[in-house]
């Protein structure tokens, strides 16, 4: 294996084989009999397997991933002490729990897509688990589709009820426990479909991706919507090539959402909760719908702390700290929500702010906000070299919209193959040659 200089063959390989593992099941998150208090546990744990053997290896941190060291050496140190103040030594540990995974599953990533670039076998196997992550999901969502929008029976809540503990009527969730996972998977892992799929691995994803795309639509997910529509947002003010096109792009997927998805919605008669979000009626939604209101007001409630606590905020893993005397001064009328009222009366201790960027500010403060805003600099810095790591970077600042924790699996994946070059320049490998001439051939025959 190429650039198995970085340490010995077997420990090269027993941390591609863990992180192939986790690249496999990733999108798996919802058996409930594997349930833990922190996010993904299935994914997450062979990463930070990976990351200890990486310490026998002479890998380092990138140029800039300083910023990103010291960030988490102050979030935890913060952390801890302000654990000492509110008494609650429990969240600290779980914070600091969900930085070192996040941790392990970037330096995992960087390390891994670093040898990928020079490996057409290891893209290979890359892709083969990428098969097994999605393939089962997309088979599950496909029928949920159908039930949902053409038979109407209700079967499929049976089959999901066997992986998930919260089922969705009449929603395509696939393998997760609420749609808006799903939507998170089908961008993210979608997108790393598109980018093999355009280096040479034509045959094996053309029809996964075909699912995804397809998903994407009939899914109605607002989320999913809202979170495509702000990365073309993002990679327009980001990039150095292509705007043109994203623009183009971004008015596209804007009349599809606002004209394209009613009619479709009417022609299925499609009916359900979900389907108010487009009636596009926002004062109506954030008094009426429970997820809105969520989604919405957690993460502003998130900012009200940062201007109280502007230096060092409240403490990574506090959040929780001011959330119920801030919504009950600012946005009471949540209270009529059934899961407002439980965080605020029974387990304020749960409740998080739902958006990373708004937990960041909240939590860490000014000093943190600097210093991890400095390692997102120099990603967005590495991403210059390939228009498709700079939508990969646009992406990973509009998946955390809904998602604040740091053990965020999807996240870290993209920001590691950004700043490893992994949507840069390849050497050929095998792989990408044997599709190339299965092709030719085909064309010949043809």
């Amino acid at each position: 294996m190429p650039g198995r200089a970085m340490g010995s063959d077997a420990v090269n390989k027993t941390i591609v084989a863990l992180f192939l593992c986790s690249l496999a099941v990733f999108t798996y998150d919802s058996l409930p009999y594997f349930q833990f208090s922190v996010y993904r546990p299935l994914a997450m744990f062979p990463m930070f397997a990976a990351s200890v053997l990486l310490l026998f290896t002479d890998f380092r941190f990138r140029r800039g991933d300083s910023l990103l060291m010291l960030f988490a050496a102050y979030s935890v140190g913060h952390s801890l002490l302000a654990s000492i103040g509110n008494g609650d030594t429990g969240s600290s540990i779980k914070h600091t729990v969900t930085l070192l995974f996040g941790l392990s599953i970037y330096r995992v990533t960087v390390y891994v897509g670093k040898l990928a670039k020079e490996d057409g076998e290891l893209r290979r196997r890359i892709v083969q688990c990428l098969l097994i992550g999605f393939i089962p999901p997309l088979a599950a969502g496909l029928l949920q589709a159908a039930d949902a929008y053409l038979l109407h029976s209700g079967f499929s809540g049976t089959v999901t009820g066997l992986f998930s503990e919260k089922v969705y009527r009449g929603r395509i969730q696939m393998l997760s426990g609420e749609p808006s996972w799903a939507g998170i998977h089908l961008l993210s892992g979608g997108l790393l479909l598109l980018y093999l799929y355009g280096k040479g691995f034509r045959k094996q994803l053309l029809l996964p991706l075909s699912g995804v795309g397809l998903l994407l639509v009939i899914s109605f997910s607002a989320y999913a919507y809202s979170v495509l529509l702000l990365a073309l947002l993002v990679y327009v003010f980001v990039a150095n090539k292509y705007r043109g096109r994203m623009l183009l792009a971004l008015g596209a997927i804007v009349l599809v959402v606002a004209v394209g998805v009613p009619y479709l919605l009417q022609t299925l008669h499609v009916s359900g909760y979900f389907t108010d979000r487009f009636q596009f009626n926002f004062n109506h939604l954030l008094k009426a719908d429970n997820s809105v209101f969520i989604r919405v007001v957690f993460p502003a409630i998130g900012f009200l702390e940062f201007a109280q606590h502007p230096i060092f905020g409240v403490g990574g893993g506090f959040y929780y700290r001011d959330f119920a005397n801030l919504l009950l001064q600012h946005f009471d009328y949540g209270m009529k929500f059934s899961e407002v009222r439980d965080l605020v009366n029974l387990h304020p201790e749960m409740v998080t702010s739902r958006n990373l960027w708004s937990k960041l500010f909240a939590e860490e403060g000014m000093i943190g906000v600097i210093l991890f805003f400095g390692f997102m600099a120099s990603a967005l810095r590495s991403s210059r070299a390939a228009p498709f790591a700079q939508f990969a970077f646009a992406l990973c600042v509009s998946l955390v919209m809904n998602f604040d924790s740091y053990s965020f699996v999807d996240f870290w994946l993209l920001i590691g193959f950004i700043r490893c070059g992994f949507f840069e320049g390849w050497q050929a490998g095998q792989a990408e040659r044997q599709e190339t001439q299965d092709g030719k051939e085909w064309q010949r025959t043809a």
